[in-house]
């Protein structure tokens, strides 16, 4: 009994959906048809635009991907170079120098480098008790970090 009332009220539910339709003319179904056309041709020209953008952008992506391969490469090969590198080296201490002095050797940091005495001092606290004074024969490390 159920049954047959839930099948009479989906019935009628469709019929009034049906019988309250409007009904188009054909002069207003063709313009919808022609409204839709124009609709569809400008989508057309937008995806033409966007998939023109997407492979623009795909063909940046591989540029750069080659750049990345590149420049990992050129690090891993600067990683290599610094790992062959001593961490420090050695210099013997002459008659006349002091720390600010040899950081400007060439040999040690270079000319104009005389600030960065503190890191032989602080690579060689161990044998320097006084910054200011450093003796002949001494063998610094001089760290190249």
């Amino acid at each position: 009994m159920r049954r047959n009332l839930l099948i009479s009220v989906v019935g009628a539910l469709f019929l009034a959906t049906i019988s309250g339709a409007q009904k188009l003319t054909d002069e207003q179904a063709n313009r919808l048809v022609d409204q839709y056309k124009t609709k569809e041709e400008a989508s057309g020209t937008k995806l033409k635009e966007e998939e023109s953008k997407i492979s623009e952008i795909k063909e940046a992506i591989a540029e750069l991907d080659e750049r990345i391969g590149t420049l990992n490469s050129e690090i891993s090969k600067a990683r290599e170079e610094a790992a062959a590198k001593p961490a420090e080296d050695i210099y013997v201490v002459q008659a006349g120098d002091w720390l600010a002095k040899l950081a400007e050797y060439p040999e040690v940091y270079g000319h104009g480098n005389y600030a960065l005495w503190p890191r032989i001092y602080q690579a060689n606290r161990d044998l320097i008790q006084d910054p200011t004074i450093i003796q002949p024969g001494w063998r610094l490390k001089v760290p190249r970090e």
